[in-house]
């Protein structure tokens, strides 16, 4: 696992390695037009989630921009399976996720540096260089809400909608009782907060760098760390949940530049 993970670490940040040597030998003191300012809305998929984030930047050379970033996203598990979809007659239930008792949101805010390490005209109008990004991350935890069947003495079946405790612990990880799982919008009066960090570090491919318009694309590498474990999970002998986060992603951005 570790090897598969140095191999990716390779992969990612190699082209930054290979056009070092073009960044010393060919700047140039002007490209066209310098813009001041840029913003950008990206959309991140990661190995564990998803994130949608916005960027605003201080141009400061043709080369380098210095920005503030902030974005919203979604972890989950690796440990989670998603039950299979149960259609009775007209009645469609939903799938469940097996063992999860939280849903978990992180909401980052920080600041970073793009930096082009190669002329857009060597490369048919496309910049290649690095982005480096940090800051605070607040990881938002809202109840992963089951339906559940229960038997009265009678042996008659109703159901009940639970959210995760210590004393029903069994019943999120027993199969034969959980029937569904309850509405995404079910809890947001219960959210609970656990704070963090989070470093992101990537390959930058900006088309049209110069211009105004910004289109690019980035693969790169996140971490997220927090102060404890986050319980996405119910715990068992052969699990445990985690406070660190490292994930492989892919990001599209889009927005535009101004002085």
């Amino acid at each position: 696992m570790k090897l598969i993970k140095y191999i990716l670490v390779l992969i990612i940040l190699l082209p930054v390695f290979s056009y070092g040597q073009s960044f010393n030998n060919k700047i140039s003191l002007q490209k066209g037009i310098i813009y001041k300012k840029e913003f950008s809305i990206e959309a991140k998929l990661h190995t564990l989630g998803y994130a949608i984030g916005y960027n605003r930047g201080i141009i400061s050379t043709y080369y380098l921009t210095k920005f503030y970033h902030f974005d919203i996203g979604y972890i989950k598990s690796i440990k989670e399976k998603k039950n299979n979809l149960v259609i009775t007659g007209i009645t469609v239930y939903n799938s469940y996720s097996y063992g999860k008792r939280n849903y978990f949101f992180p909401v980052r805010l920080g600041m970073g540096i793009k930096k082009y390490l190669s002329e857009k005209e060597t490369y048919h109008g496309v910049a290649v260089g690095y982005s480096l990004e940090g800051g605070f991350t607040l990881g938002v935890l809202k109840p992963y809400f089951l339906v559940v069947r229960t038997r009265d003495q009678d042996n008659n079946t109703s159901y009940k909608t639970i959210k995760y405790s210590d004393e029903n612990r069994h019943i999120f990880i027993d199969e034969n009782s959980i029937f569904d799982r309850s509405s995404f919008f079910k809890g947001f009066d219960q959210l609970s907060m656990i704070p963090g960090i989070h470093v992101n570090a990537a390959v930058h491919y900006a088309i049209k760098a110069y211009e105004k318009p910004v289109l690019a694309v980035e693969t790169g590498i996140m971490i997220d760390a927090f102060i404890k474990k986050v319980p996405i999970m119910v715990e068992t002998d052969g699990f445990k949940n985690n406070s660190l986060f490292i994930n492989v992603y892919f990001n599209i951005l889009i927005g535009n530049r101004w002085n």
